[in-house]
């Protein structure tokens, strides 16, 4: 692939794993594929982690909407104690609390990047963090096919600064906890599935210096 079409590629696969952590609607993501599109566009990134986005879109056809909402909630949102805590602070801090020290820091990046963050979640929910990815990326291709080099290297360096203290350094057991919070392969899948994309992307991009 150029290096446009890795960069779209990659911000398109952080946008459809961003959706698949916000409250579930089994019948819009099979009418817009997102877990088949995920799989088409991991093939040519990781392999096994295309695997894992088939096995999703596989397990979601026969999840029952209901079930499948109460085993979301029962990782991510409670009542009762979560199961897999989607927010980075839980995972980066000593005292593992919700909005600490490393949540500002996140909203830093948001702020650096020229946008504000209208959520219910604190800043570090995964799929906000995710979604940011997919926004950075984005940036930088429009930078780039507009001929704005000097504001394209702007955005890839945010985004590998931001990849590498915000979000990489807190998947690995995230997604750990998650499969090991749910019986539901469907988020089991999705677990691994984000699990091998960052871990490629970290090897593959941000640490190898790699272009995209």
């Amino acid at each position: 692939m150029s290096h446009l079409e890795t960069l779209t590629t990659a911000g398109s696969c952080f946008r459809l794993l961003s959706a698949c952590f916000y409250e579930p609607e089994k019948d819009l993501f099979l009418e817009q594929s997102v877990c088949l599109n995920l799989s088409r566009l991991l093939s040519s990134f990781n392999s096994a982690a295309a695997v894992h986005a088939e096995k999703m879109a596989d397990e979601l056809k026969s999840q029952d909407q209901h079930q499948l909402t109460l085993d979301y909630s029962a990782l991510f949102i409670g009542p009762f104690e979560l199961q897999a805590p989607p927010y980075g602070s839980i995972y980066l801090e000593k005292k593992h609390v919700v909005m600490g020290e490393t949540t500002i820091d996140v909203l830093k990046f948001y702020q650096e990047a020229g946008i504000h963050v209208e959520a219910s979640e604190p800043a570090d929910h995964i799929a906000i963090e995710l979604e940011f990815m997919s926004f950075l990326h984005d940036r930088e291709v429009s930078a780039l096919q507009e001929g704005a080099e000097e504001e394209a290297a702007t955005y890839s360096d945010l985004r590998r600064k931001f990849f590498s203290t915000c979000l990489s350094p807190w998947i690995a057991e995230f997604s750990m906890t998650m499969r090991n919070g749910t019986d539901n392969r469907f988020y089991q899948a999705l677990a691994d599935c984000l699990a091998d994309f960052t871990d490629a992307y970290r090897q593959q991009i941000v640490e190898s210096g790699a272009p995209a």
